[in-house]
């Protein structure tokens, strides 16, 4: 046992009245003032994590009200993603994820049908690139928010399946409730941060997408509330 080990020992199990100054100094300085910092680092650290609030992802939300005071209110997702998809042909595609929430808030059923083709937009001004739109079947709940592509995990299966195919999203909303859907977006060499939006022109649908400094606004169905 070396002197620093008996020093150790003999610091532990000595009363703090009968030590010398200089290992009172020894025991403040090497081992109190540490353990005190850490602690209190500690009860920080969980403070802040305990405080900080969830990011809602929520790019744009905007009320529609119709003739009869029927009230619609649609969010528009921030993208999340940034990975890769591979045709069946070998073309390379980007995609981001993006989803929509739409609320009833009115006292009568609204019904709402939203499709896309299996057509790609040109919005760049490359021929060669372009991007495809797709509605996928899985179900967006608020809980999925903060996960990764905000939790739709079977995009590759639904595109290996469904990619040269329409498709469409189809729903009645009872009075006061909330219908959350996905849309994948894939770019084909192209790149630029994505803003999306699902716009009312009376009753019907557009999705206005933009990408970096090029936009296109895409009829894409129609909604109404049912007398």
């Amino acid at each position: 046992m070396n002197k620093y080990m008996l020093c150790s020992w003999w610091l532990f199990f000595t009363p703090l009245a009968a030590k010398p100054n200089y290992e009172l100094k020894y025991f403040d300085c090497c081992i109190m003032k540490p353990l005190v910092t850490f602690i209190l680092l500690t009860i920080c650290l969980t403070t802040v994590a305990q405080t900080t609030p969830e990011r809602n992802w929520v790019d744009t939300e905007v009320k529609y009200t119709d003739a009869a005071g029927n009230v619609i209110m649609v969010q528009n997702s921030l993208p999340k993603g940034g990975g890769g998809y591979i045709d069946v042909a070998g073309k390379k595609y980007s995609y981001v994820i993006l989803w929509t929430r739409i609320v009833n808030e009115s006292a009568t059923p609204l019904k709402f049908m939203m499709k896309f083709p299996a057509d790609t937009f040109a919005i760049f001004p490359s021929p060669d690139s372009y991007i495809r739109l797709f509605l996928p079947p899985d179900i967006m709940t608020p809980d999925k928010i903060q996960l990764v592509d905000y939790g739709l995990t079977n995009l590759k299966p639904f595109l290996d399946a469904e990619f040269n195919r329409p498709s469409l999203q189809r729903k009645i909303l009872k009075p006061n409730e909330e219908y959350y859907f996905y849309i994948p977006i894939l770019l084909h060499q192209a790149r630029g941060t994505a803003r999306t939006a699902l716009v009312l022109k009376e009753h019907d649908l557009f999705y206005k997408v933009n990408i970096g400094e090029h936009s296109t606004l895409i009829p894409c169905g129609r909604i109404y509330f049912e007398n």
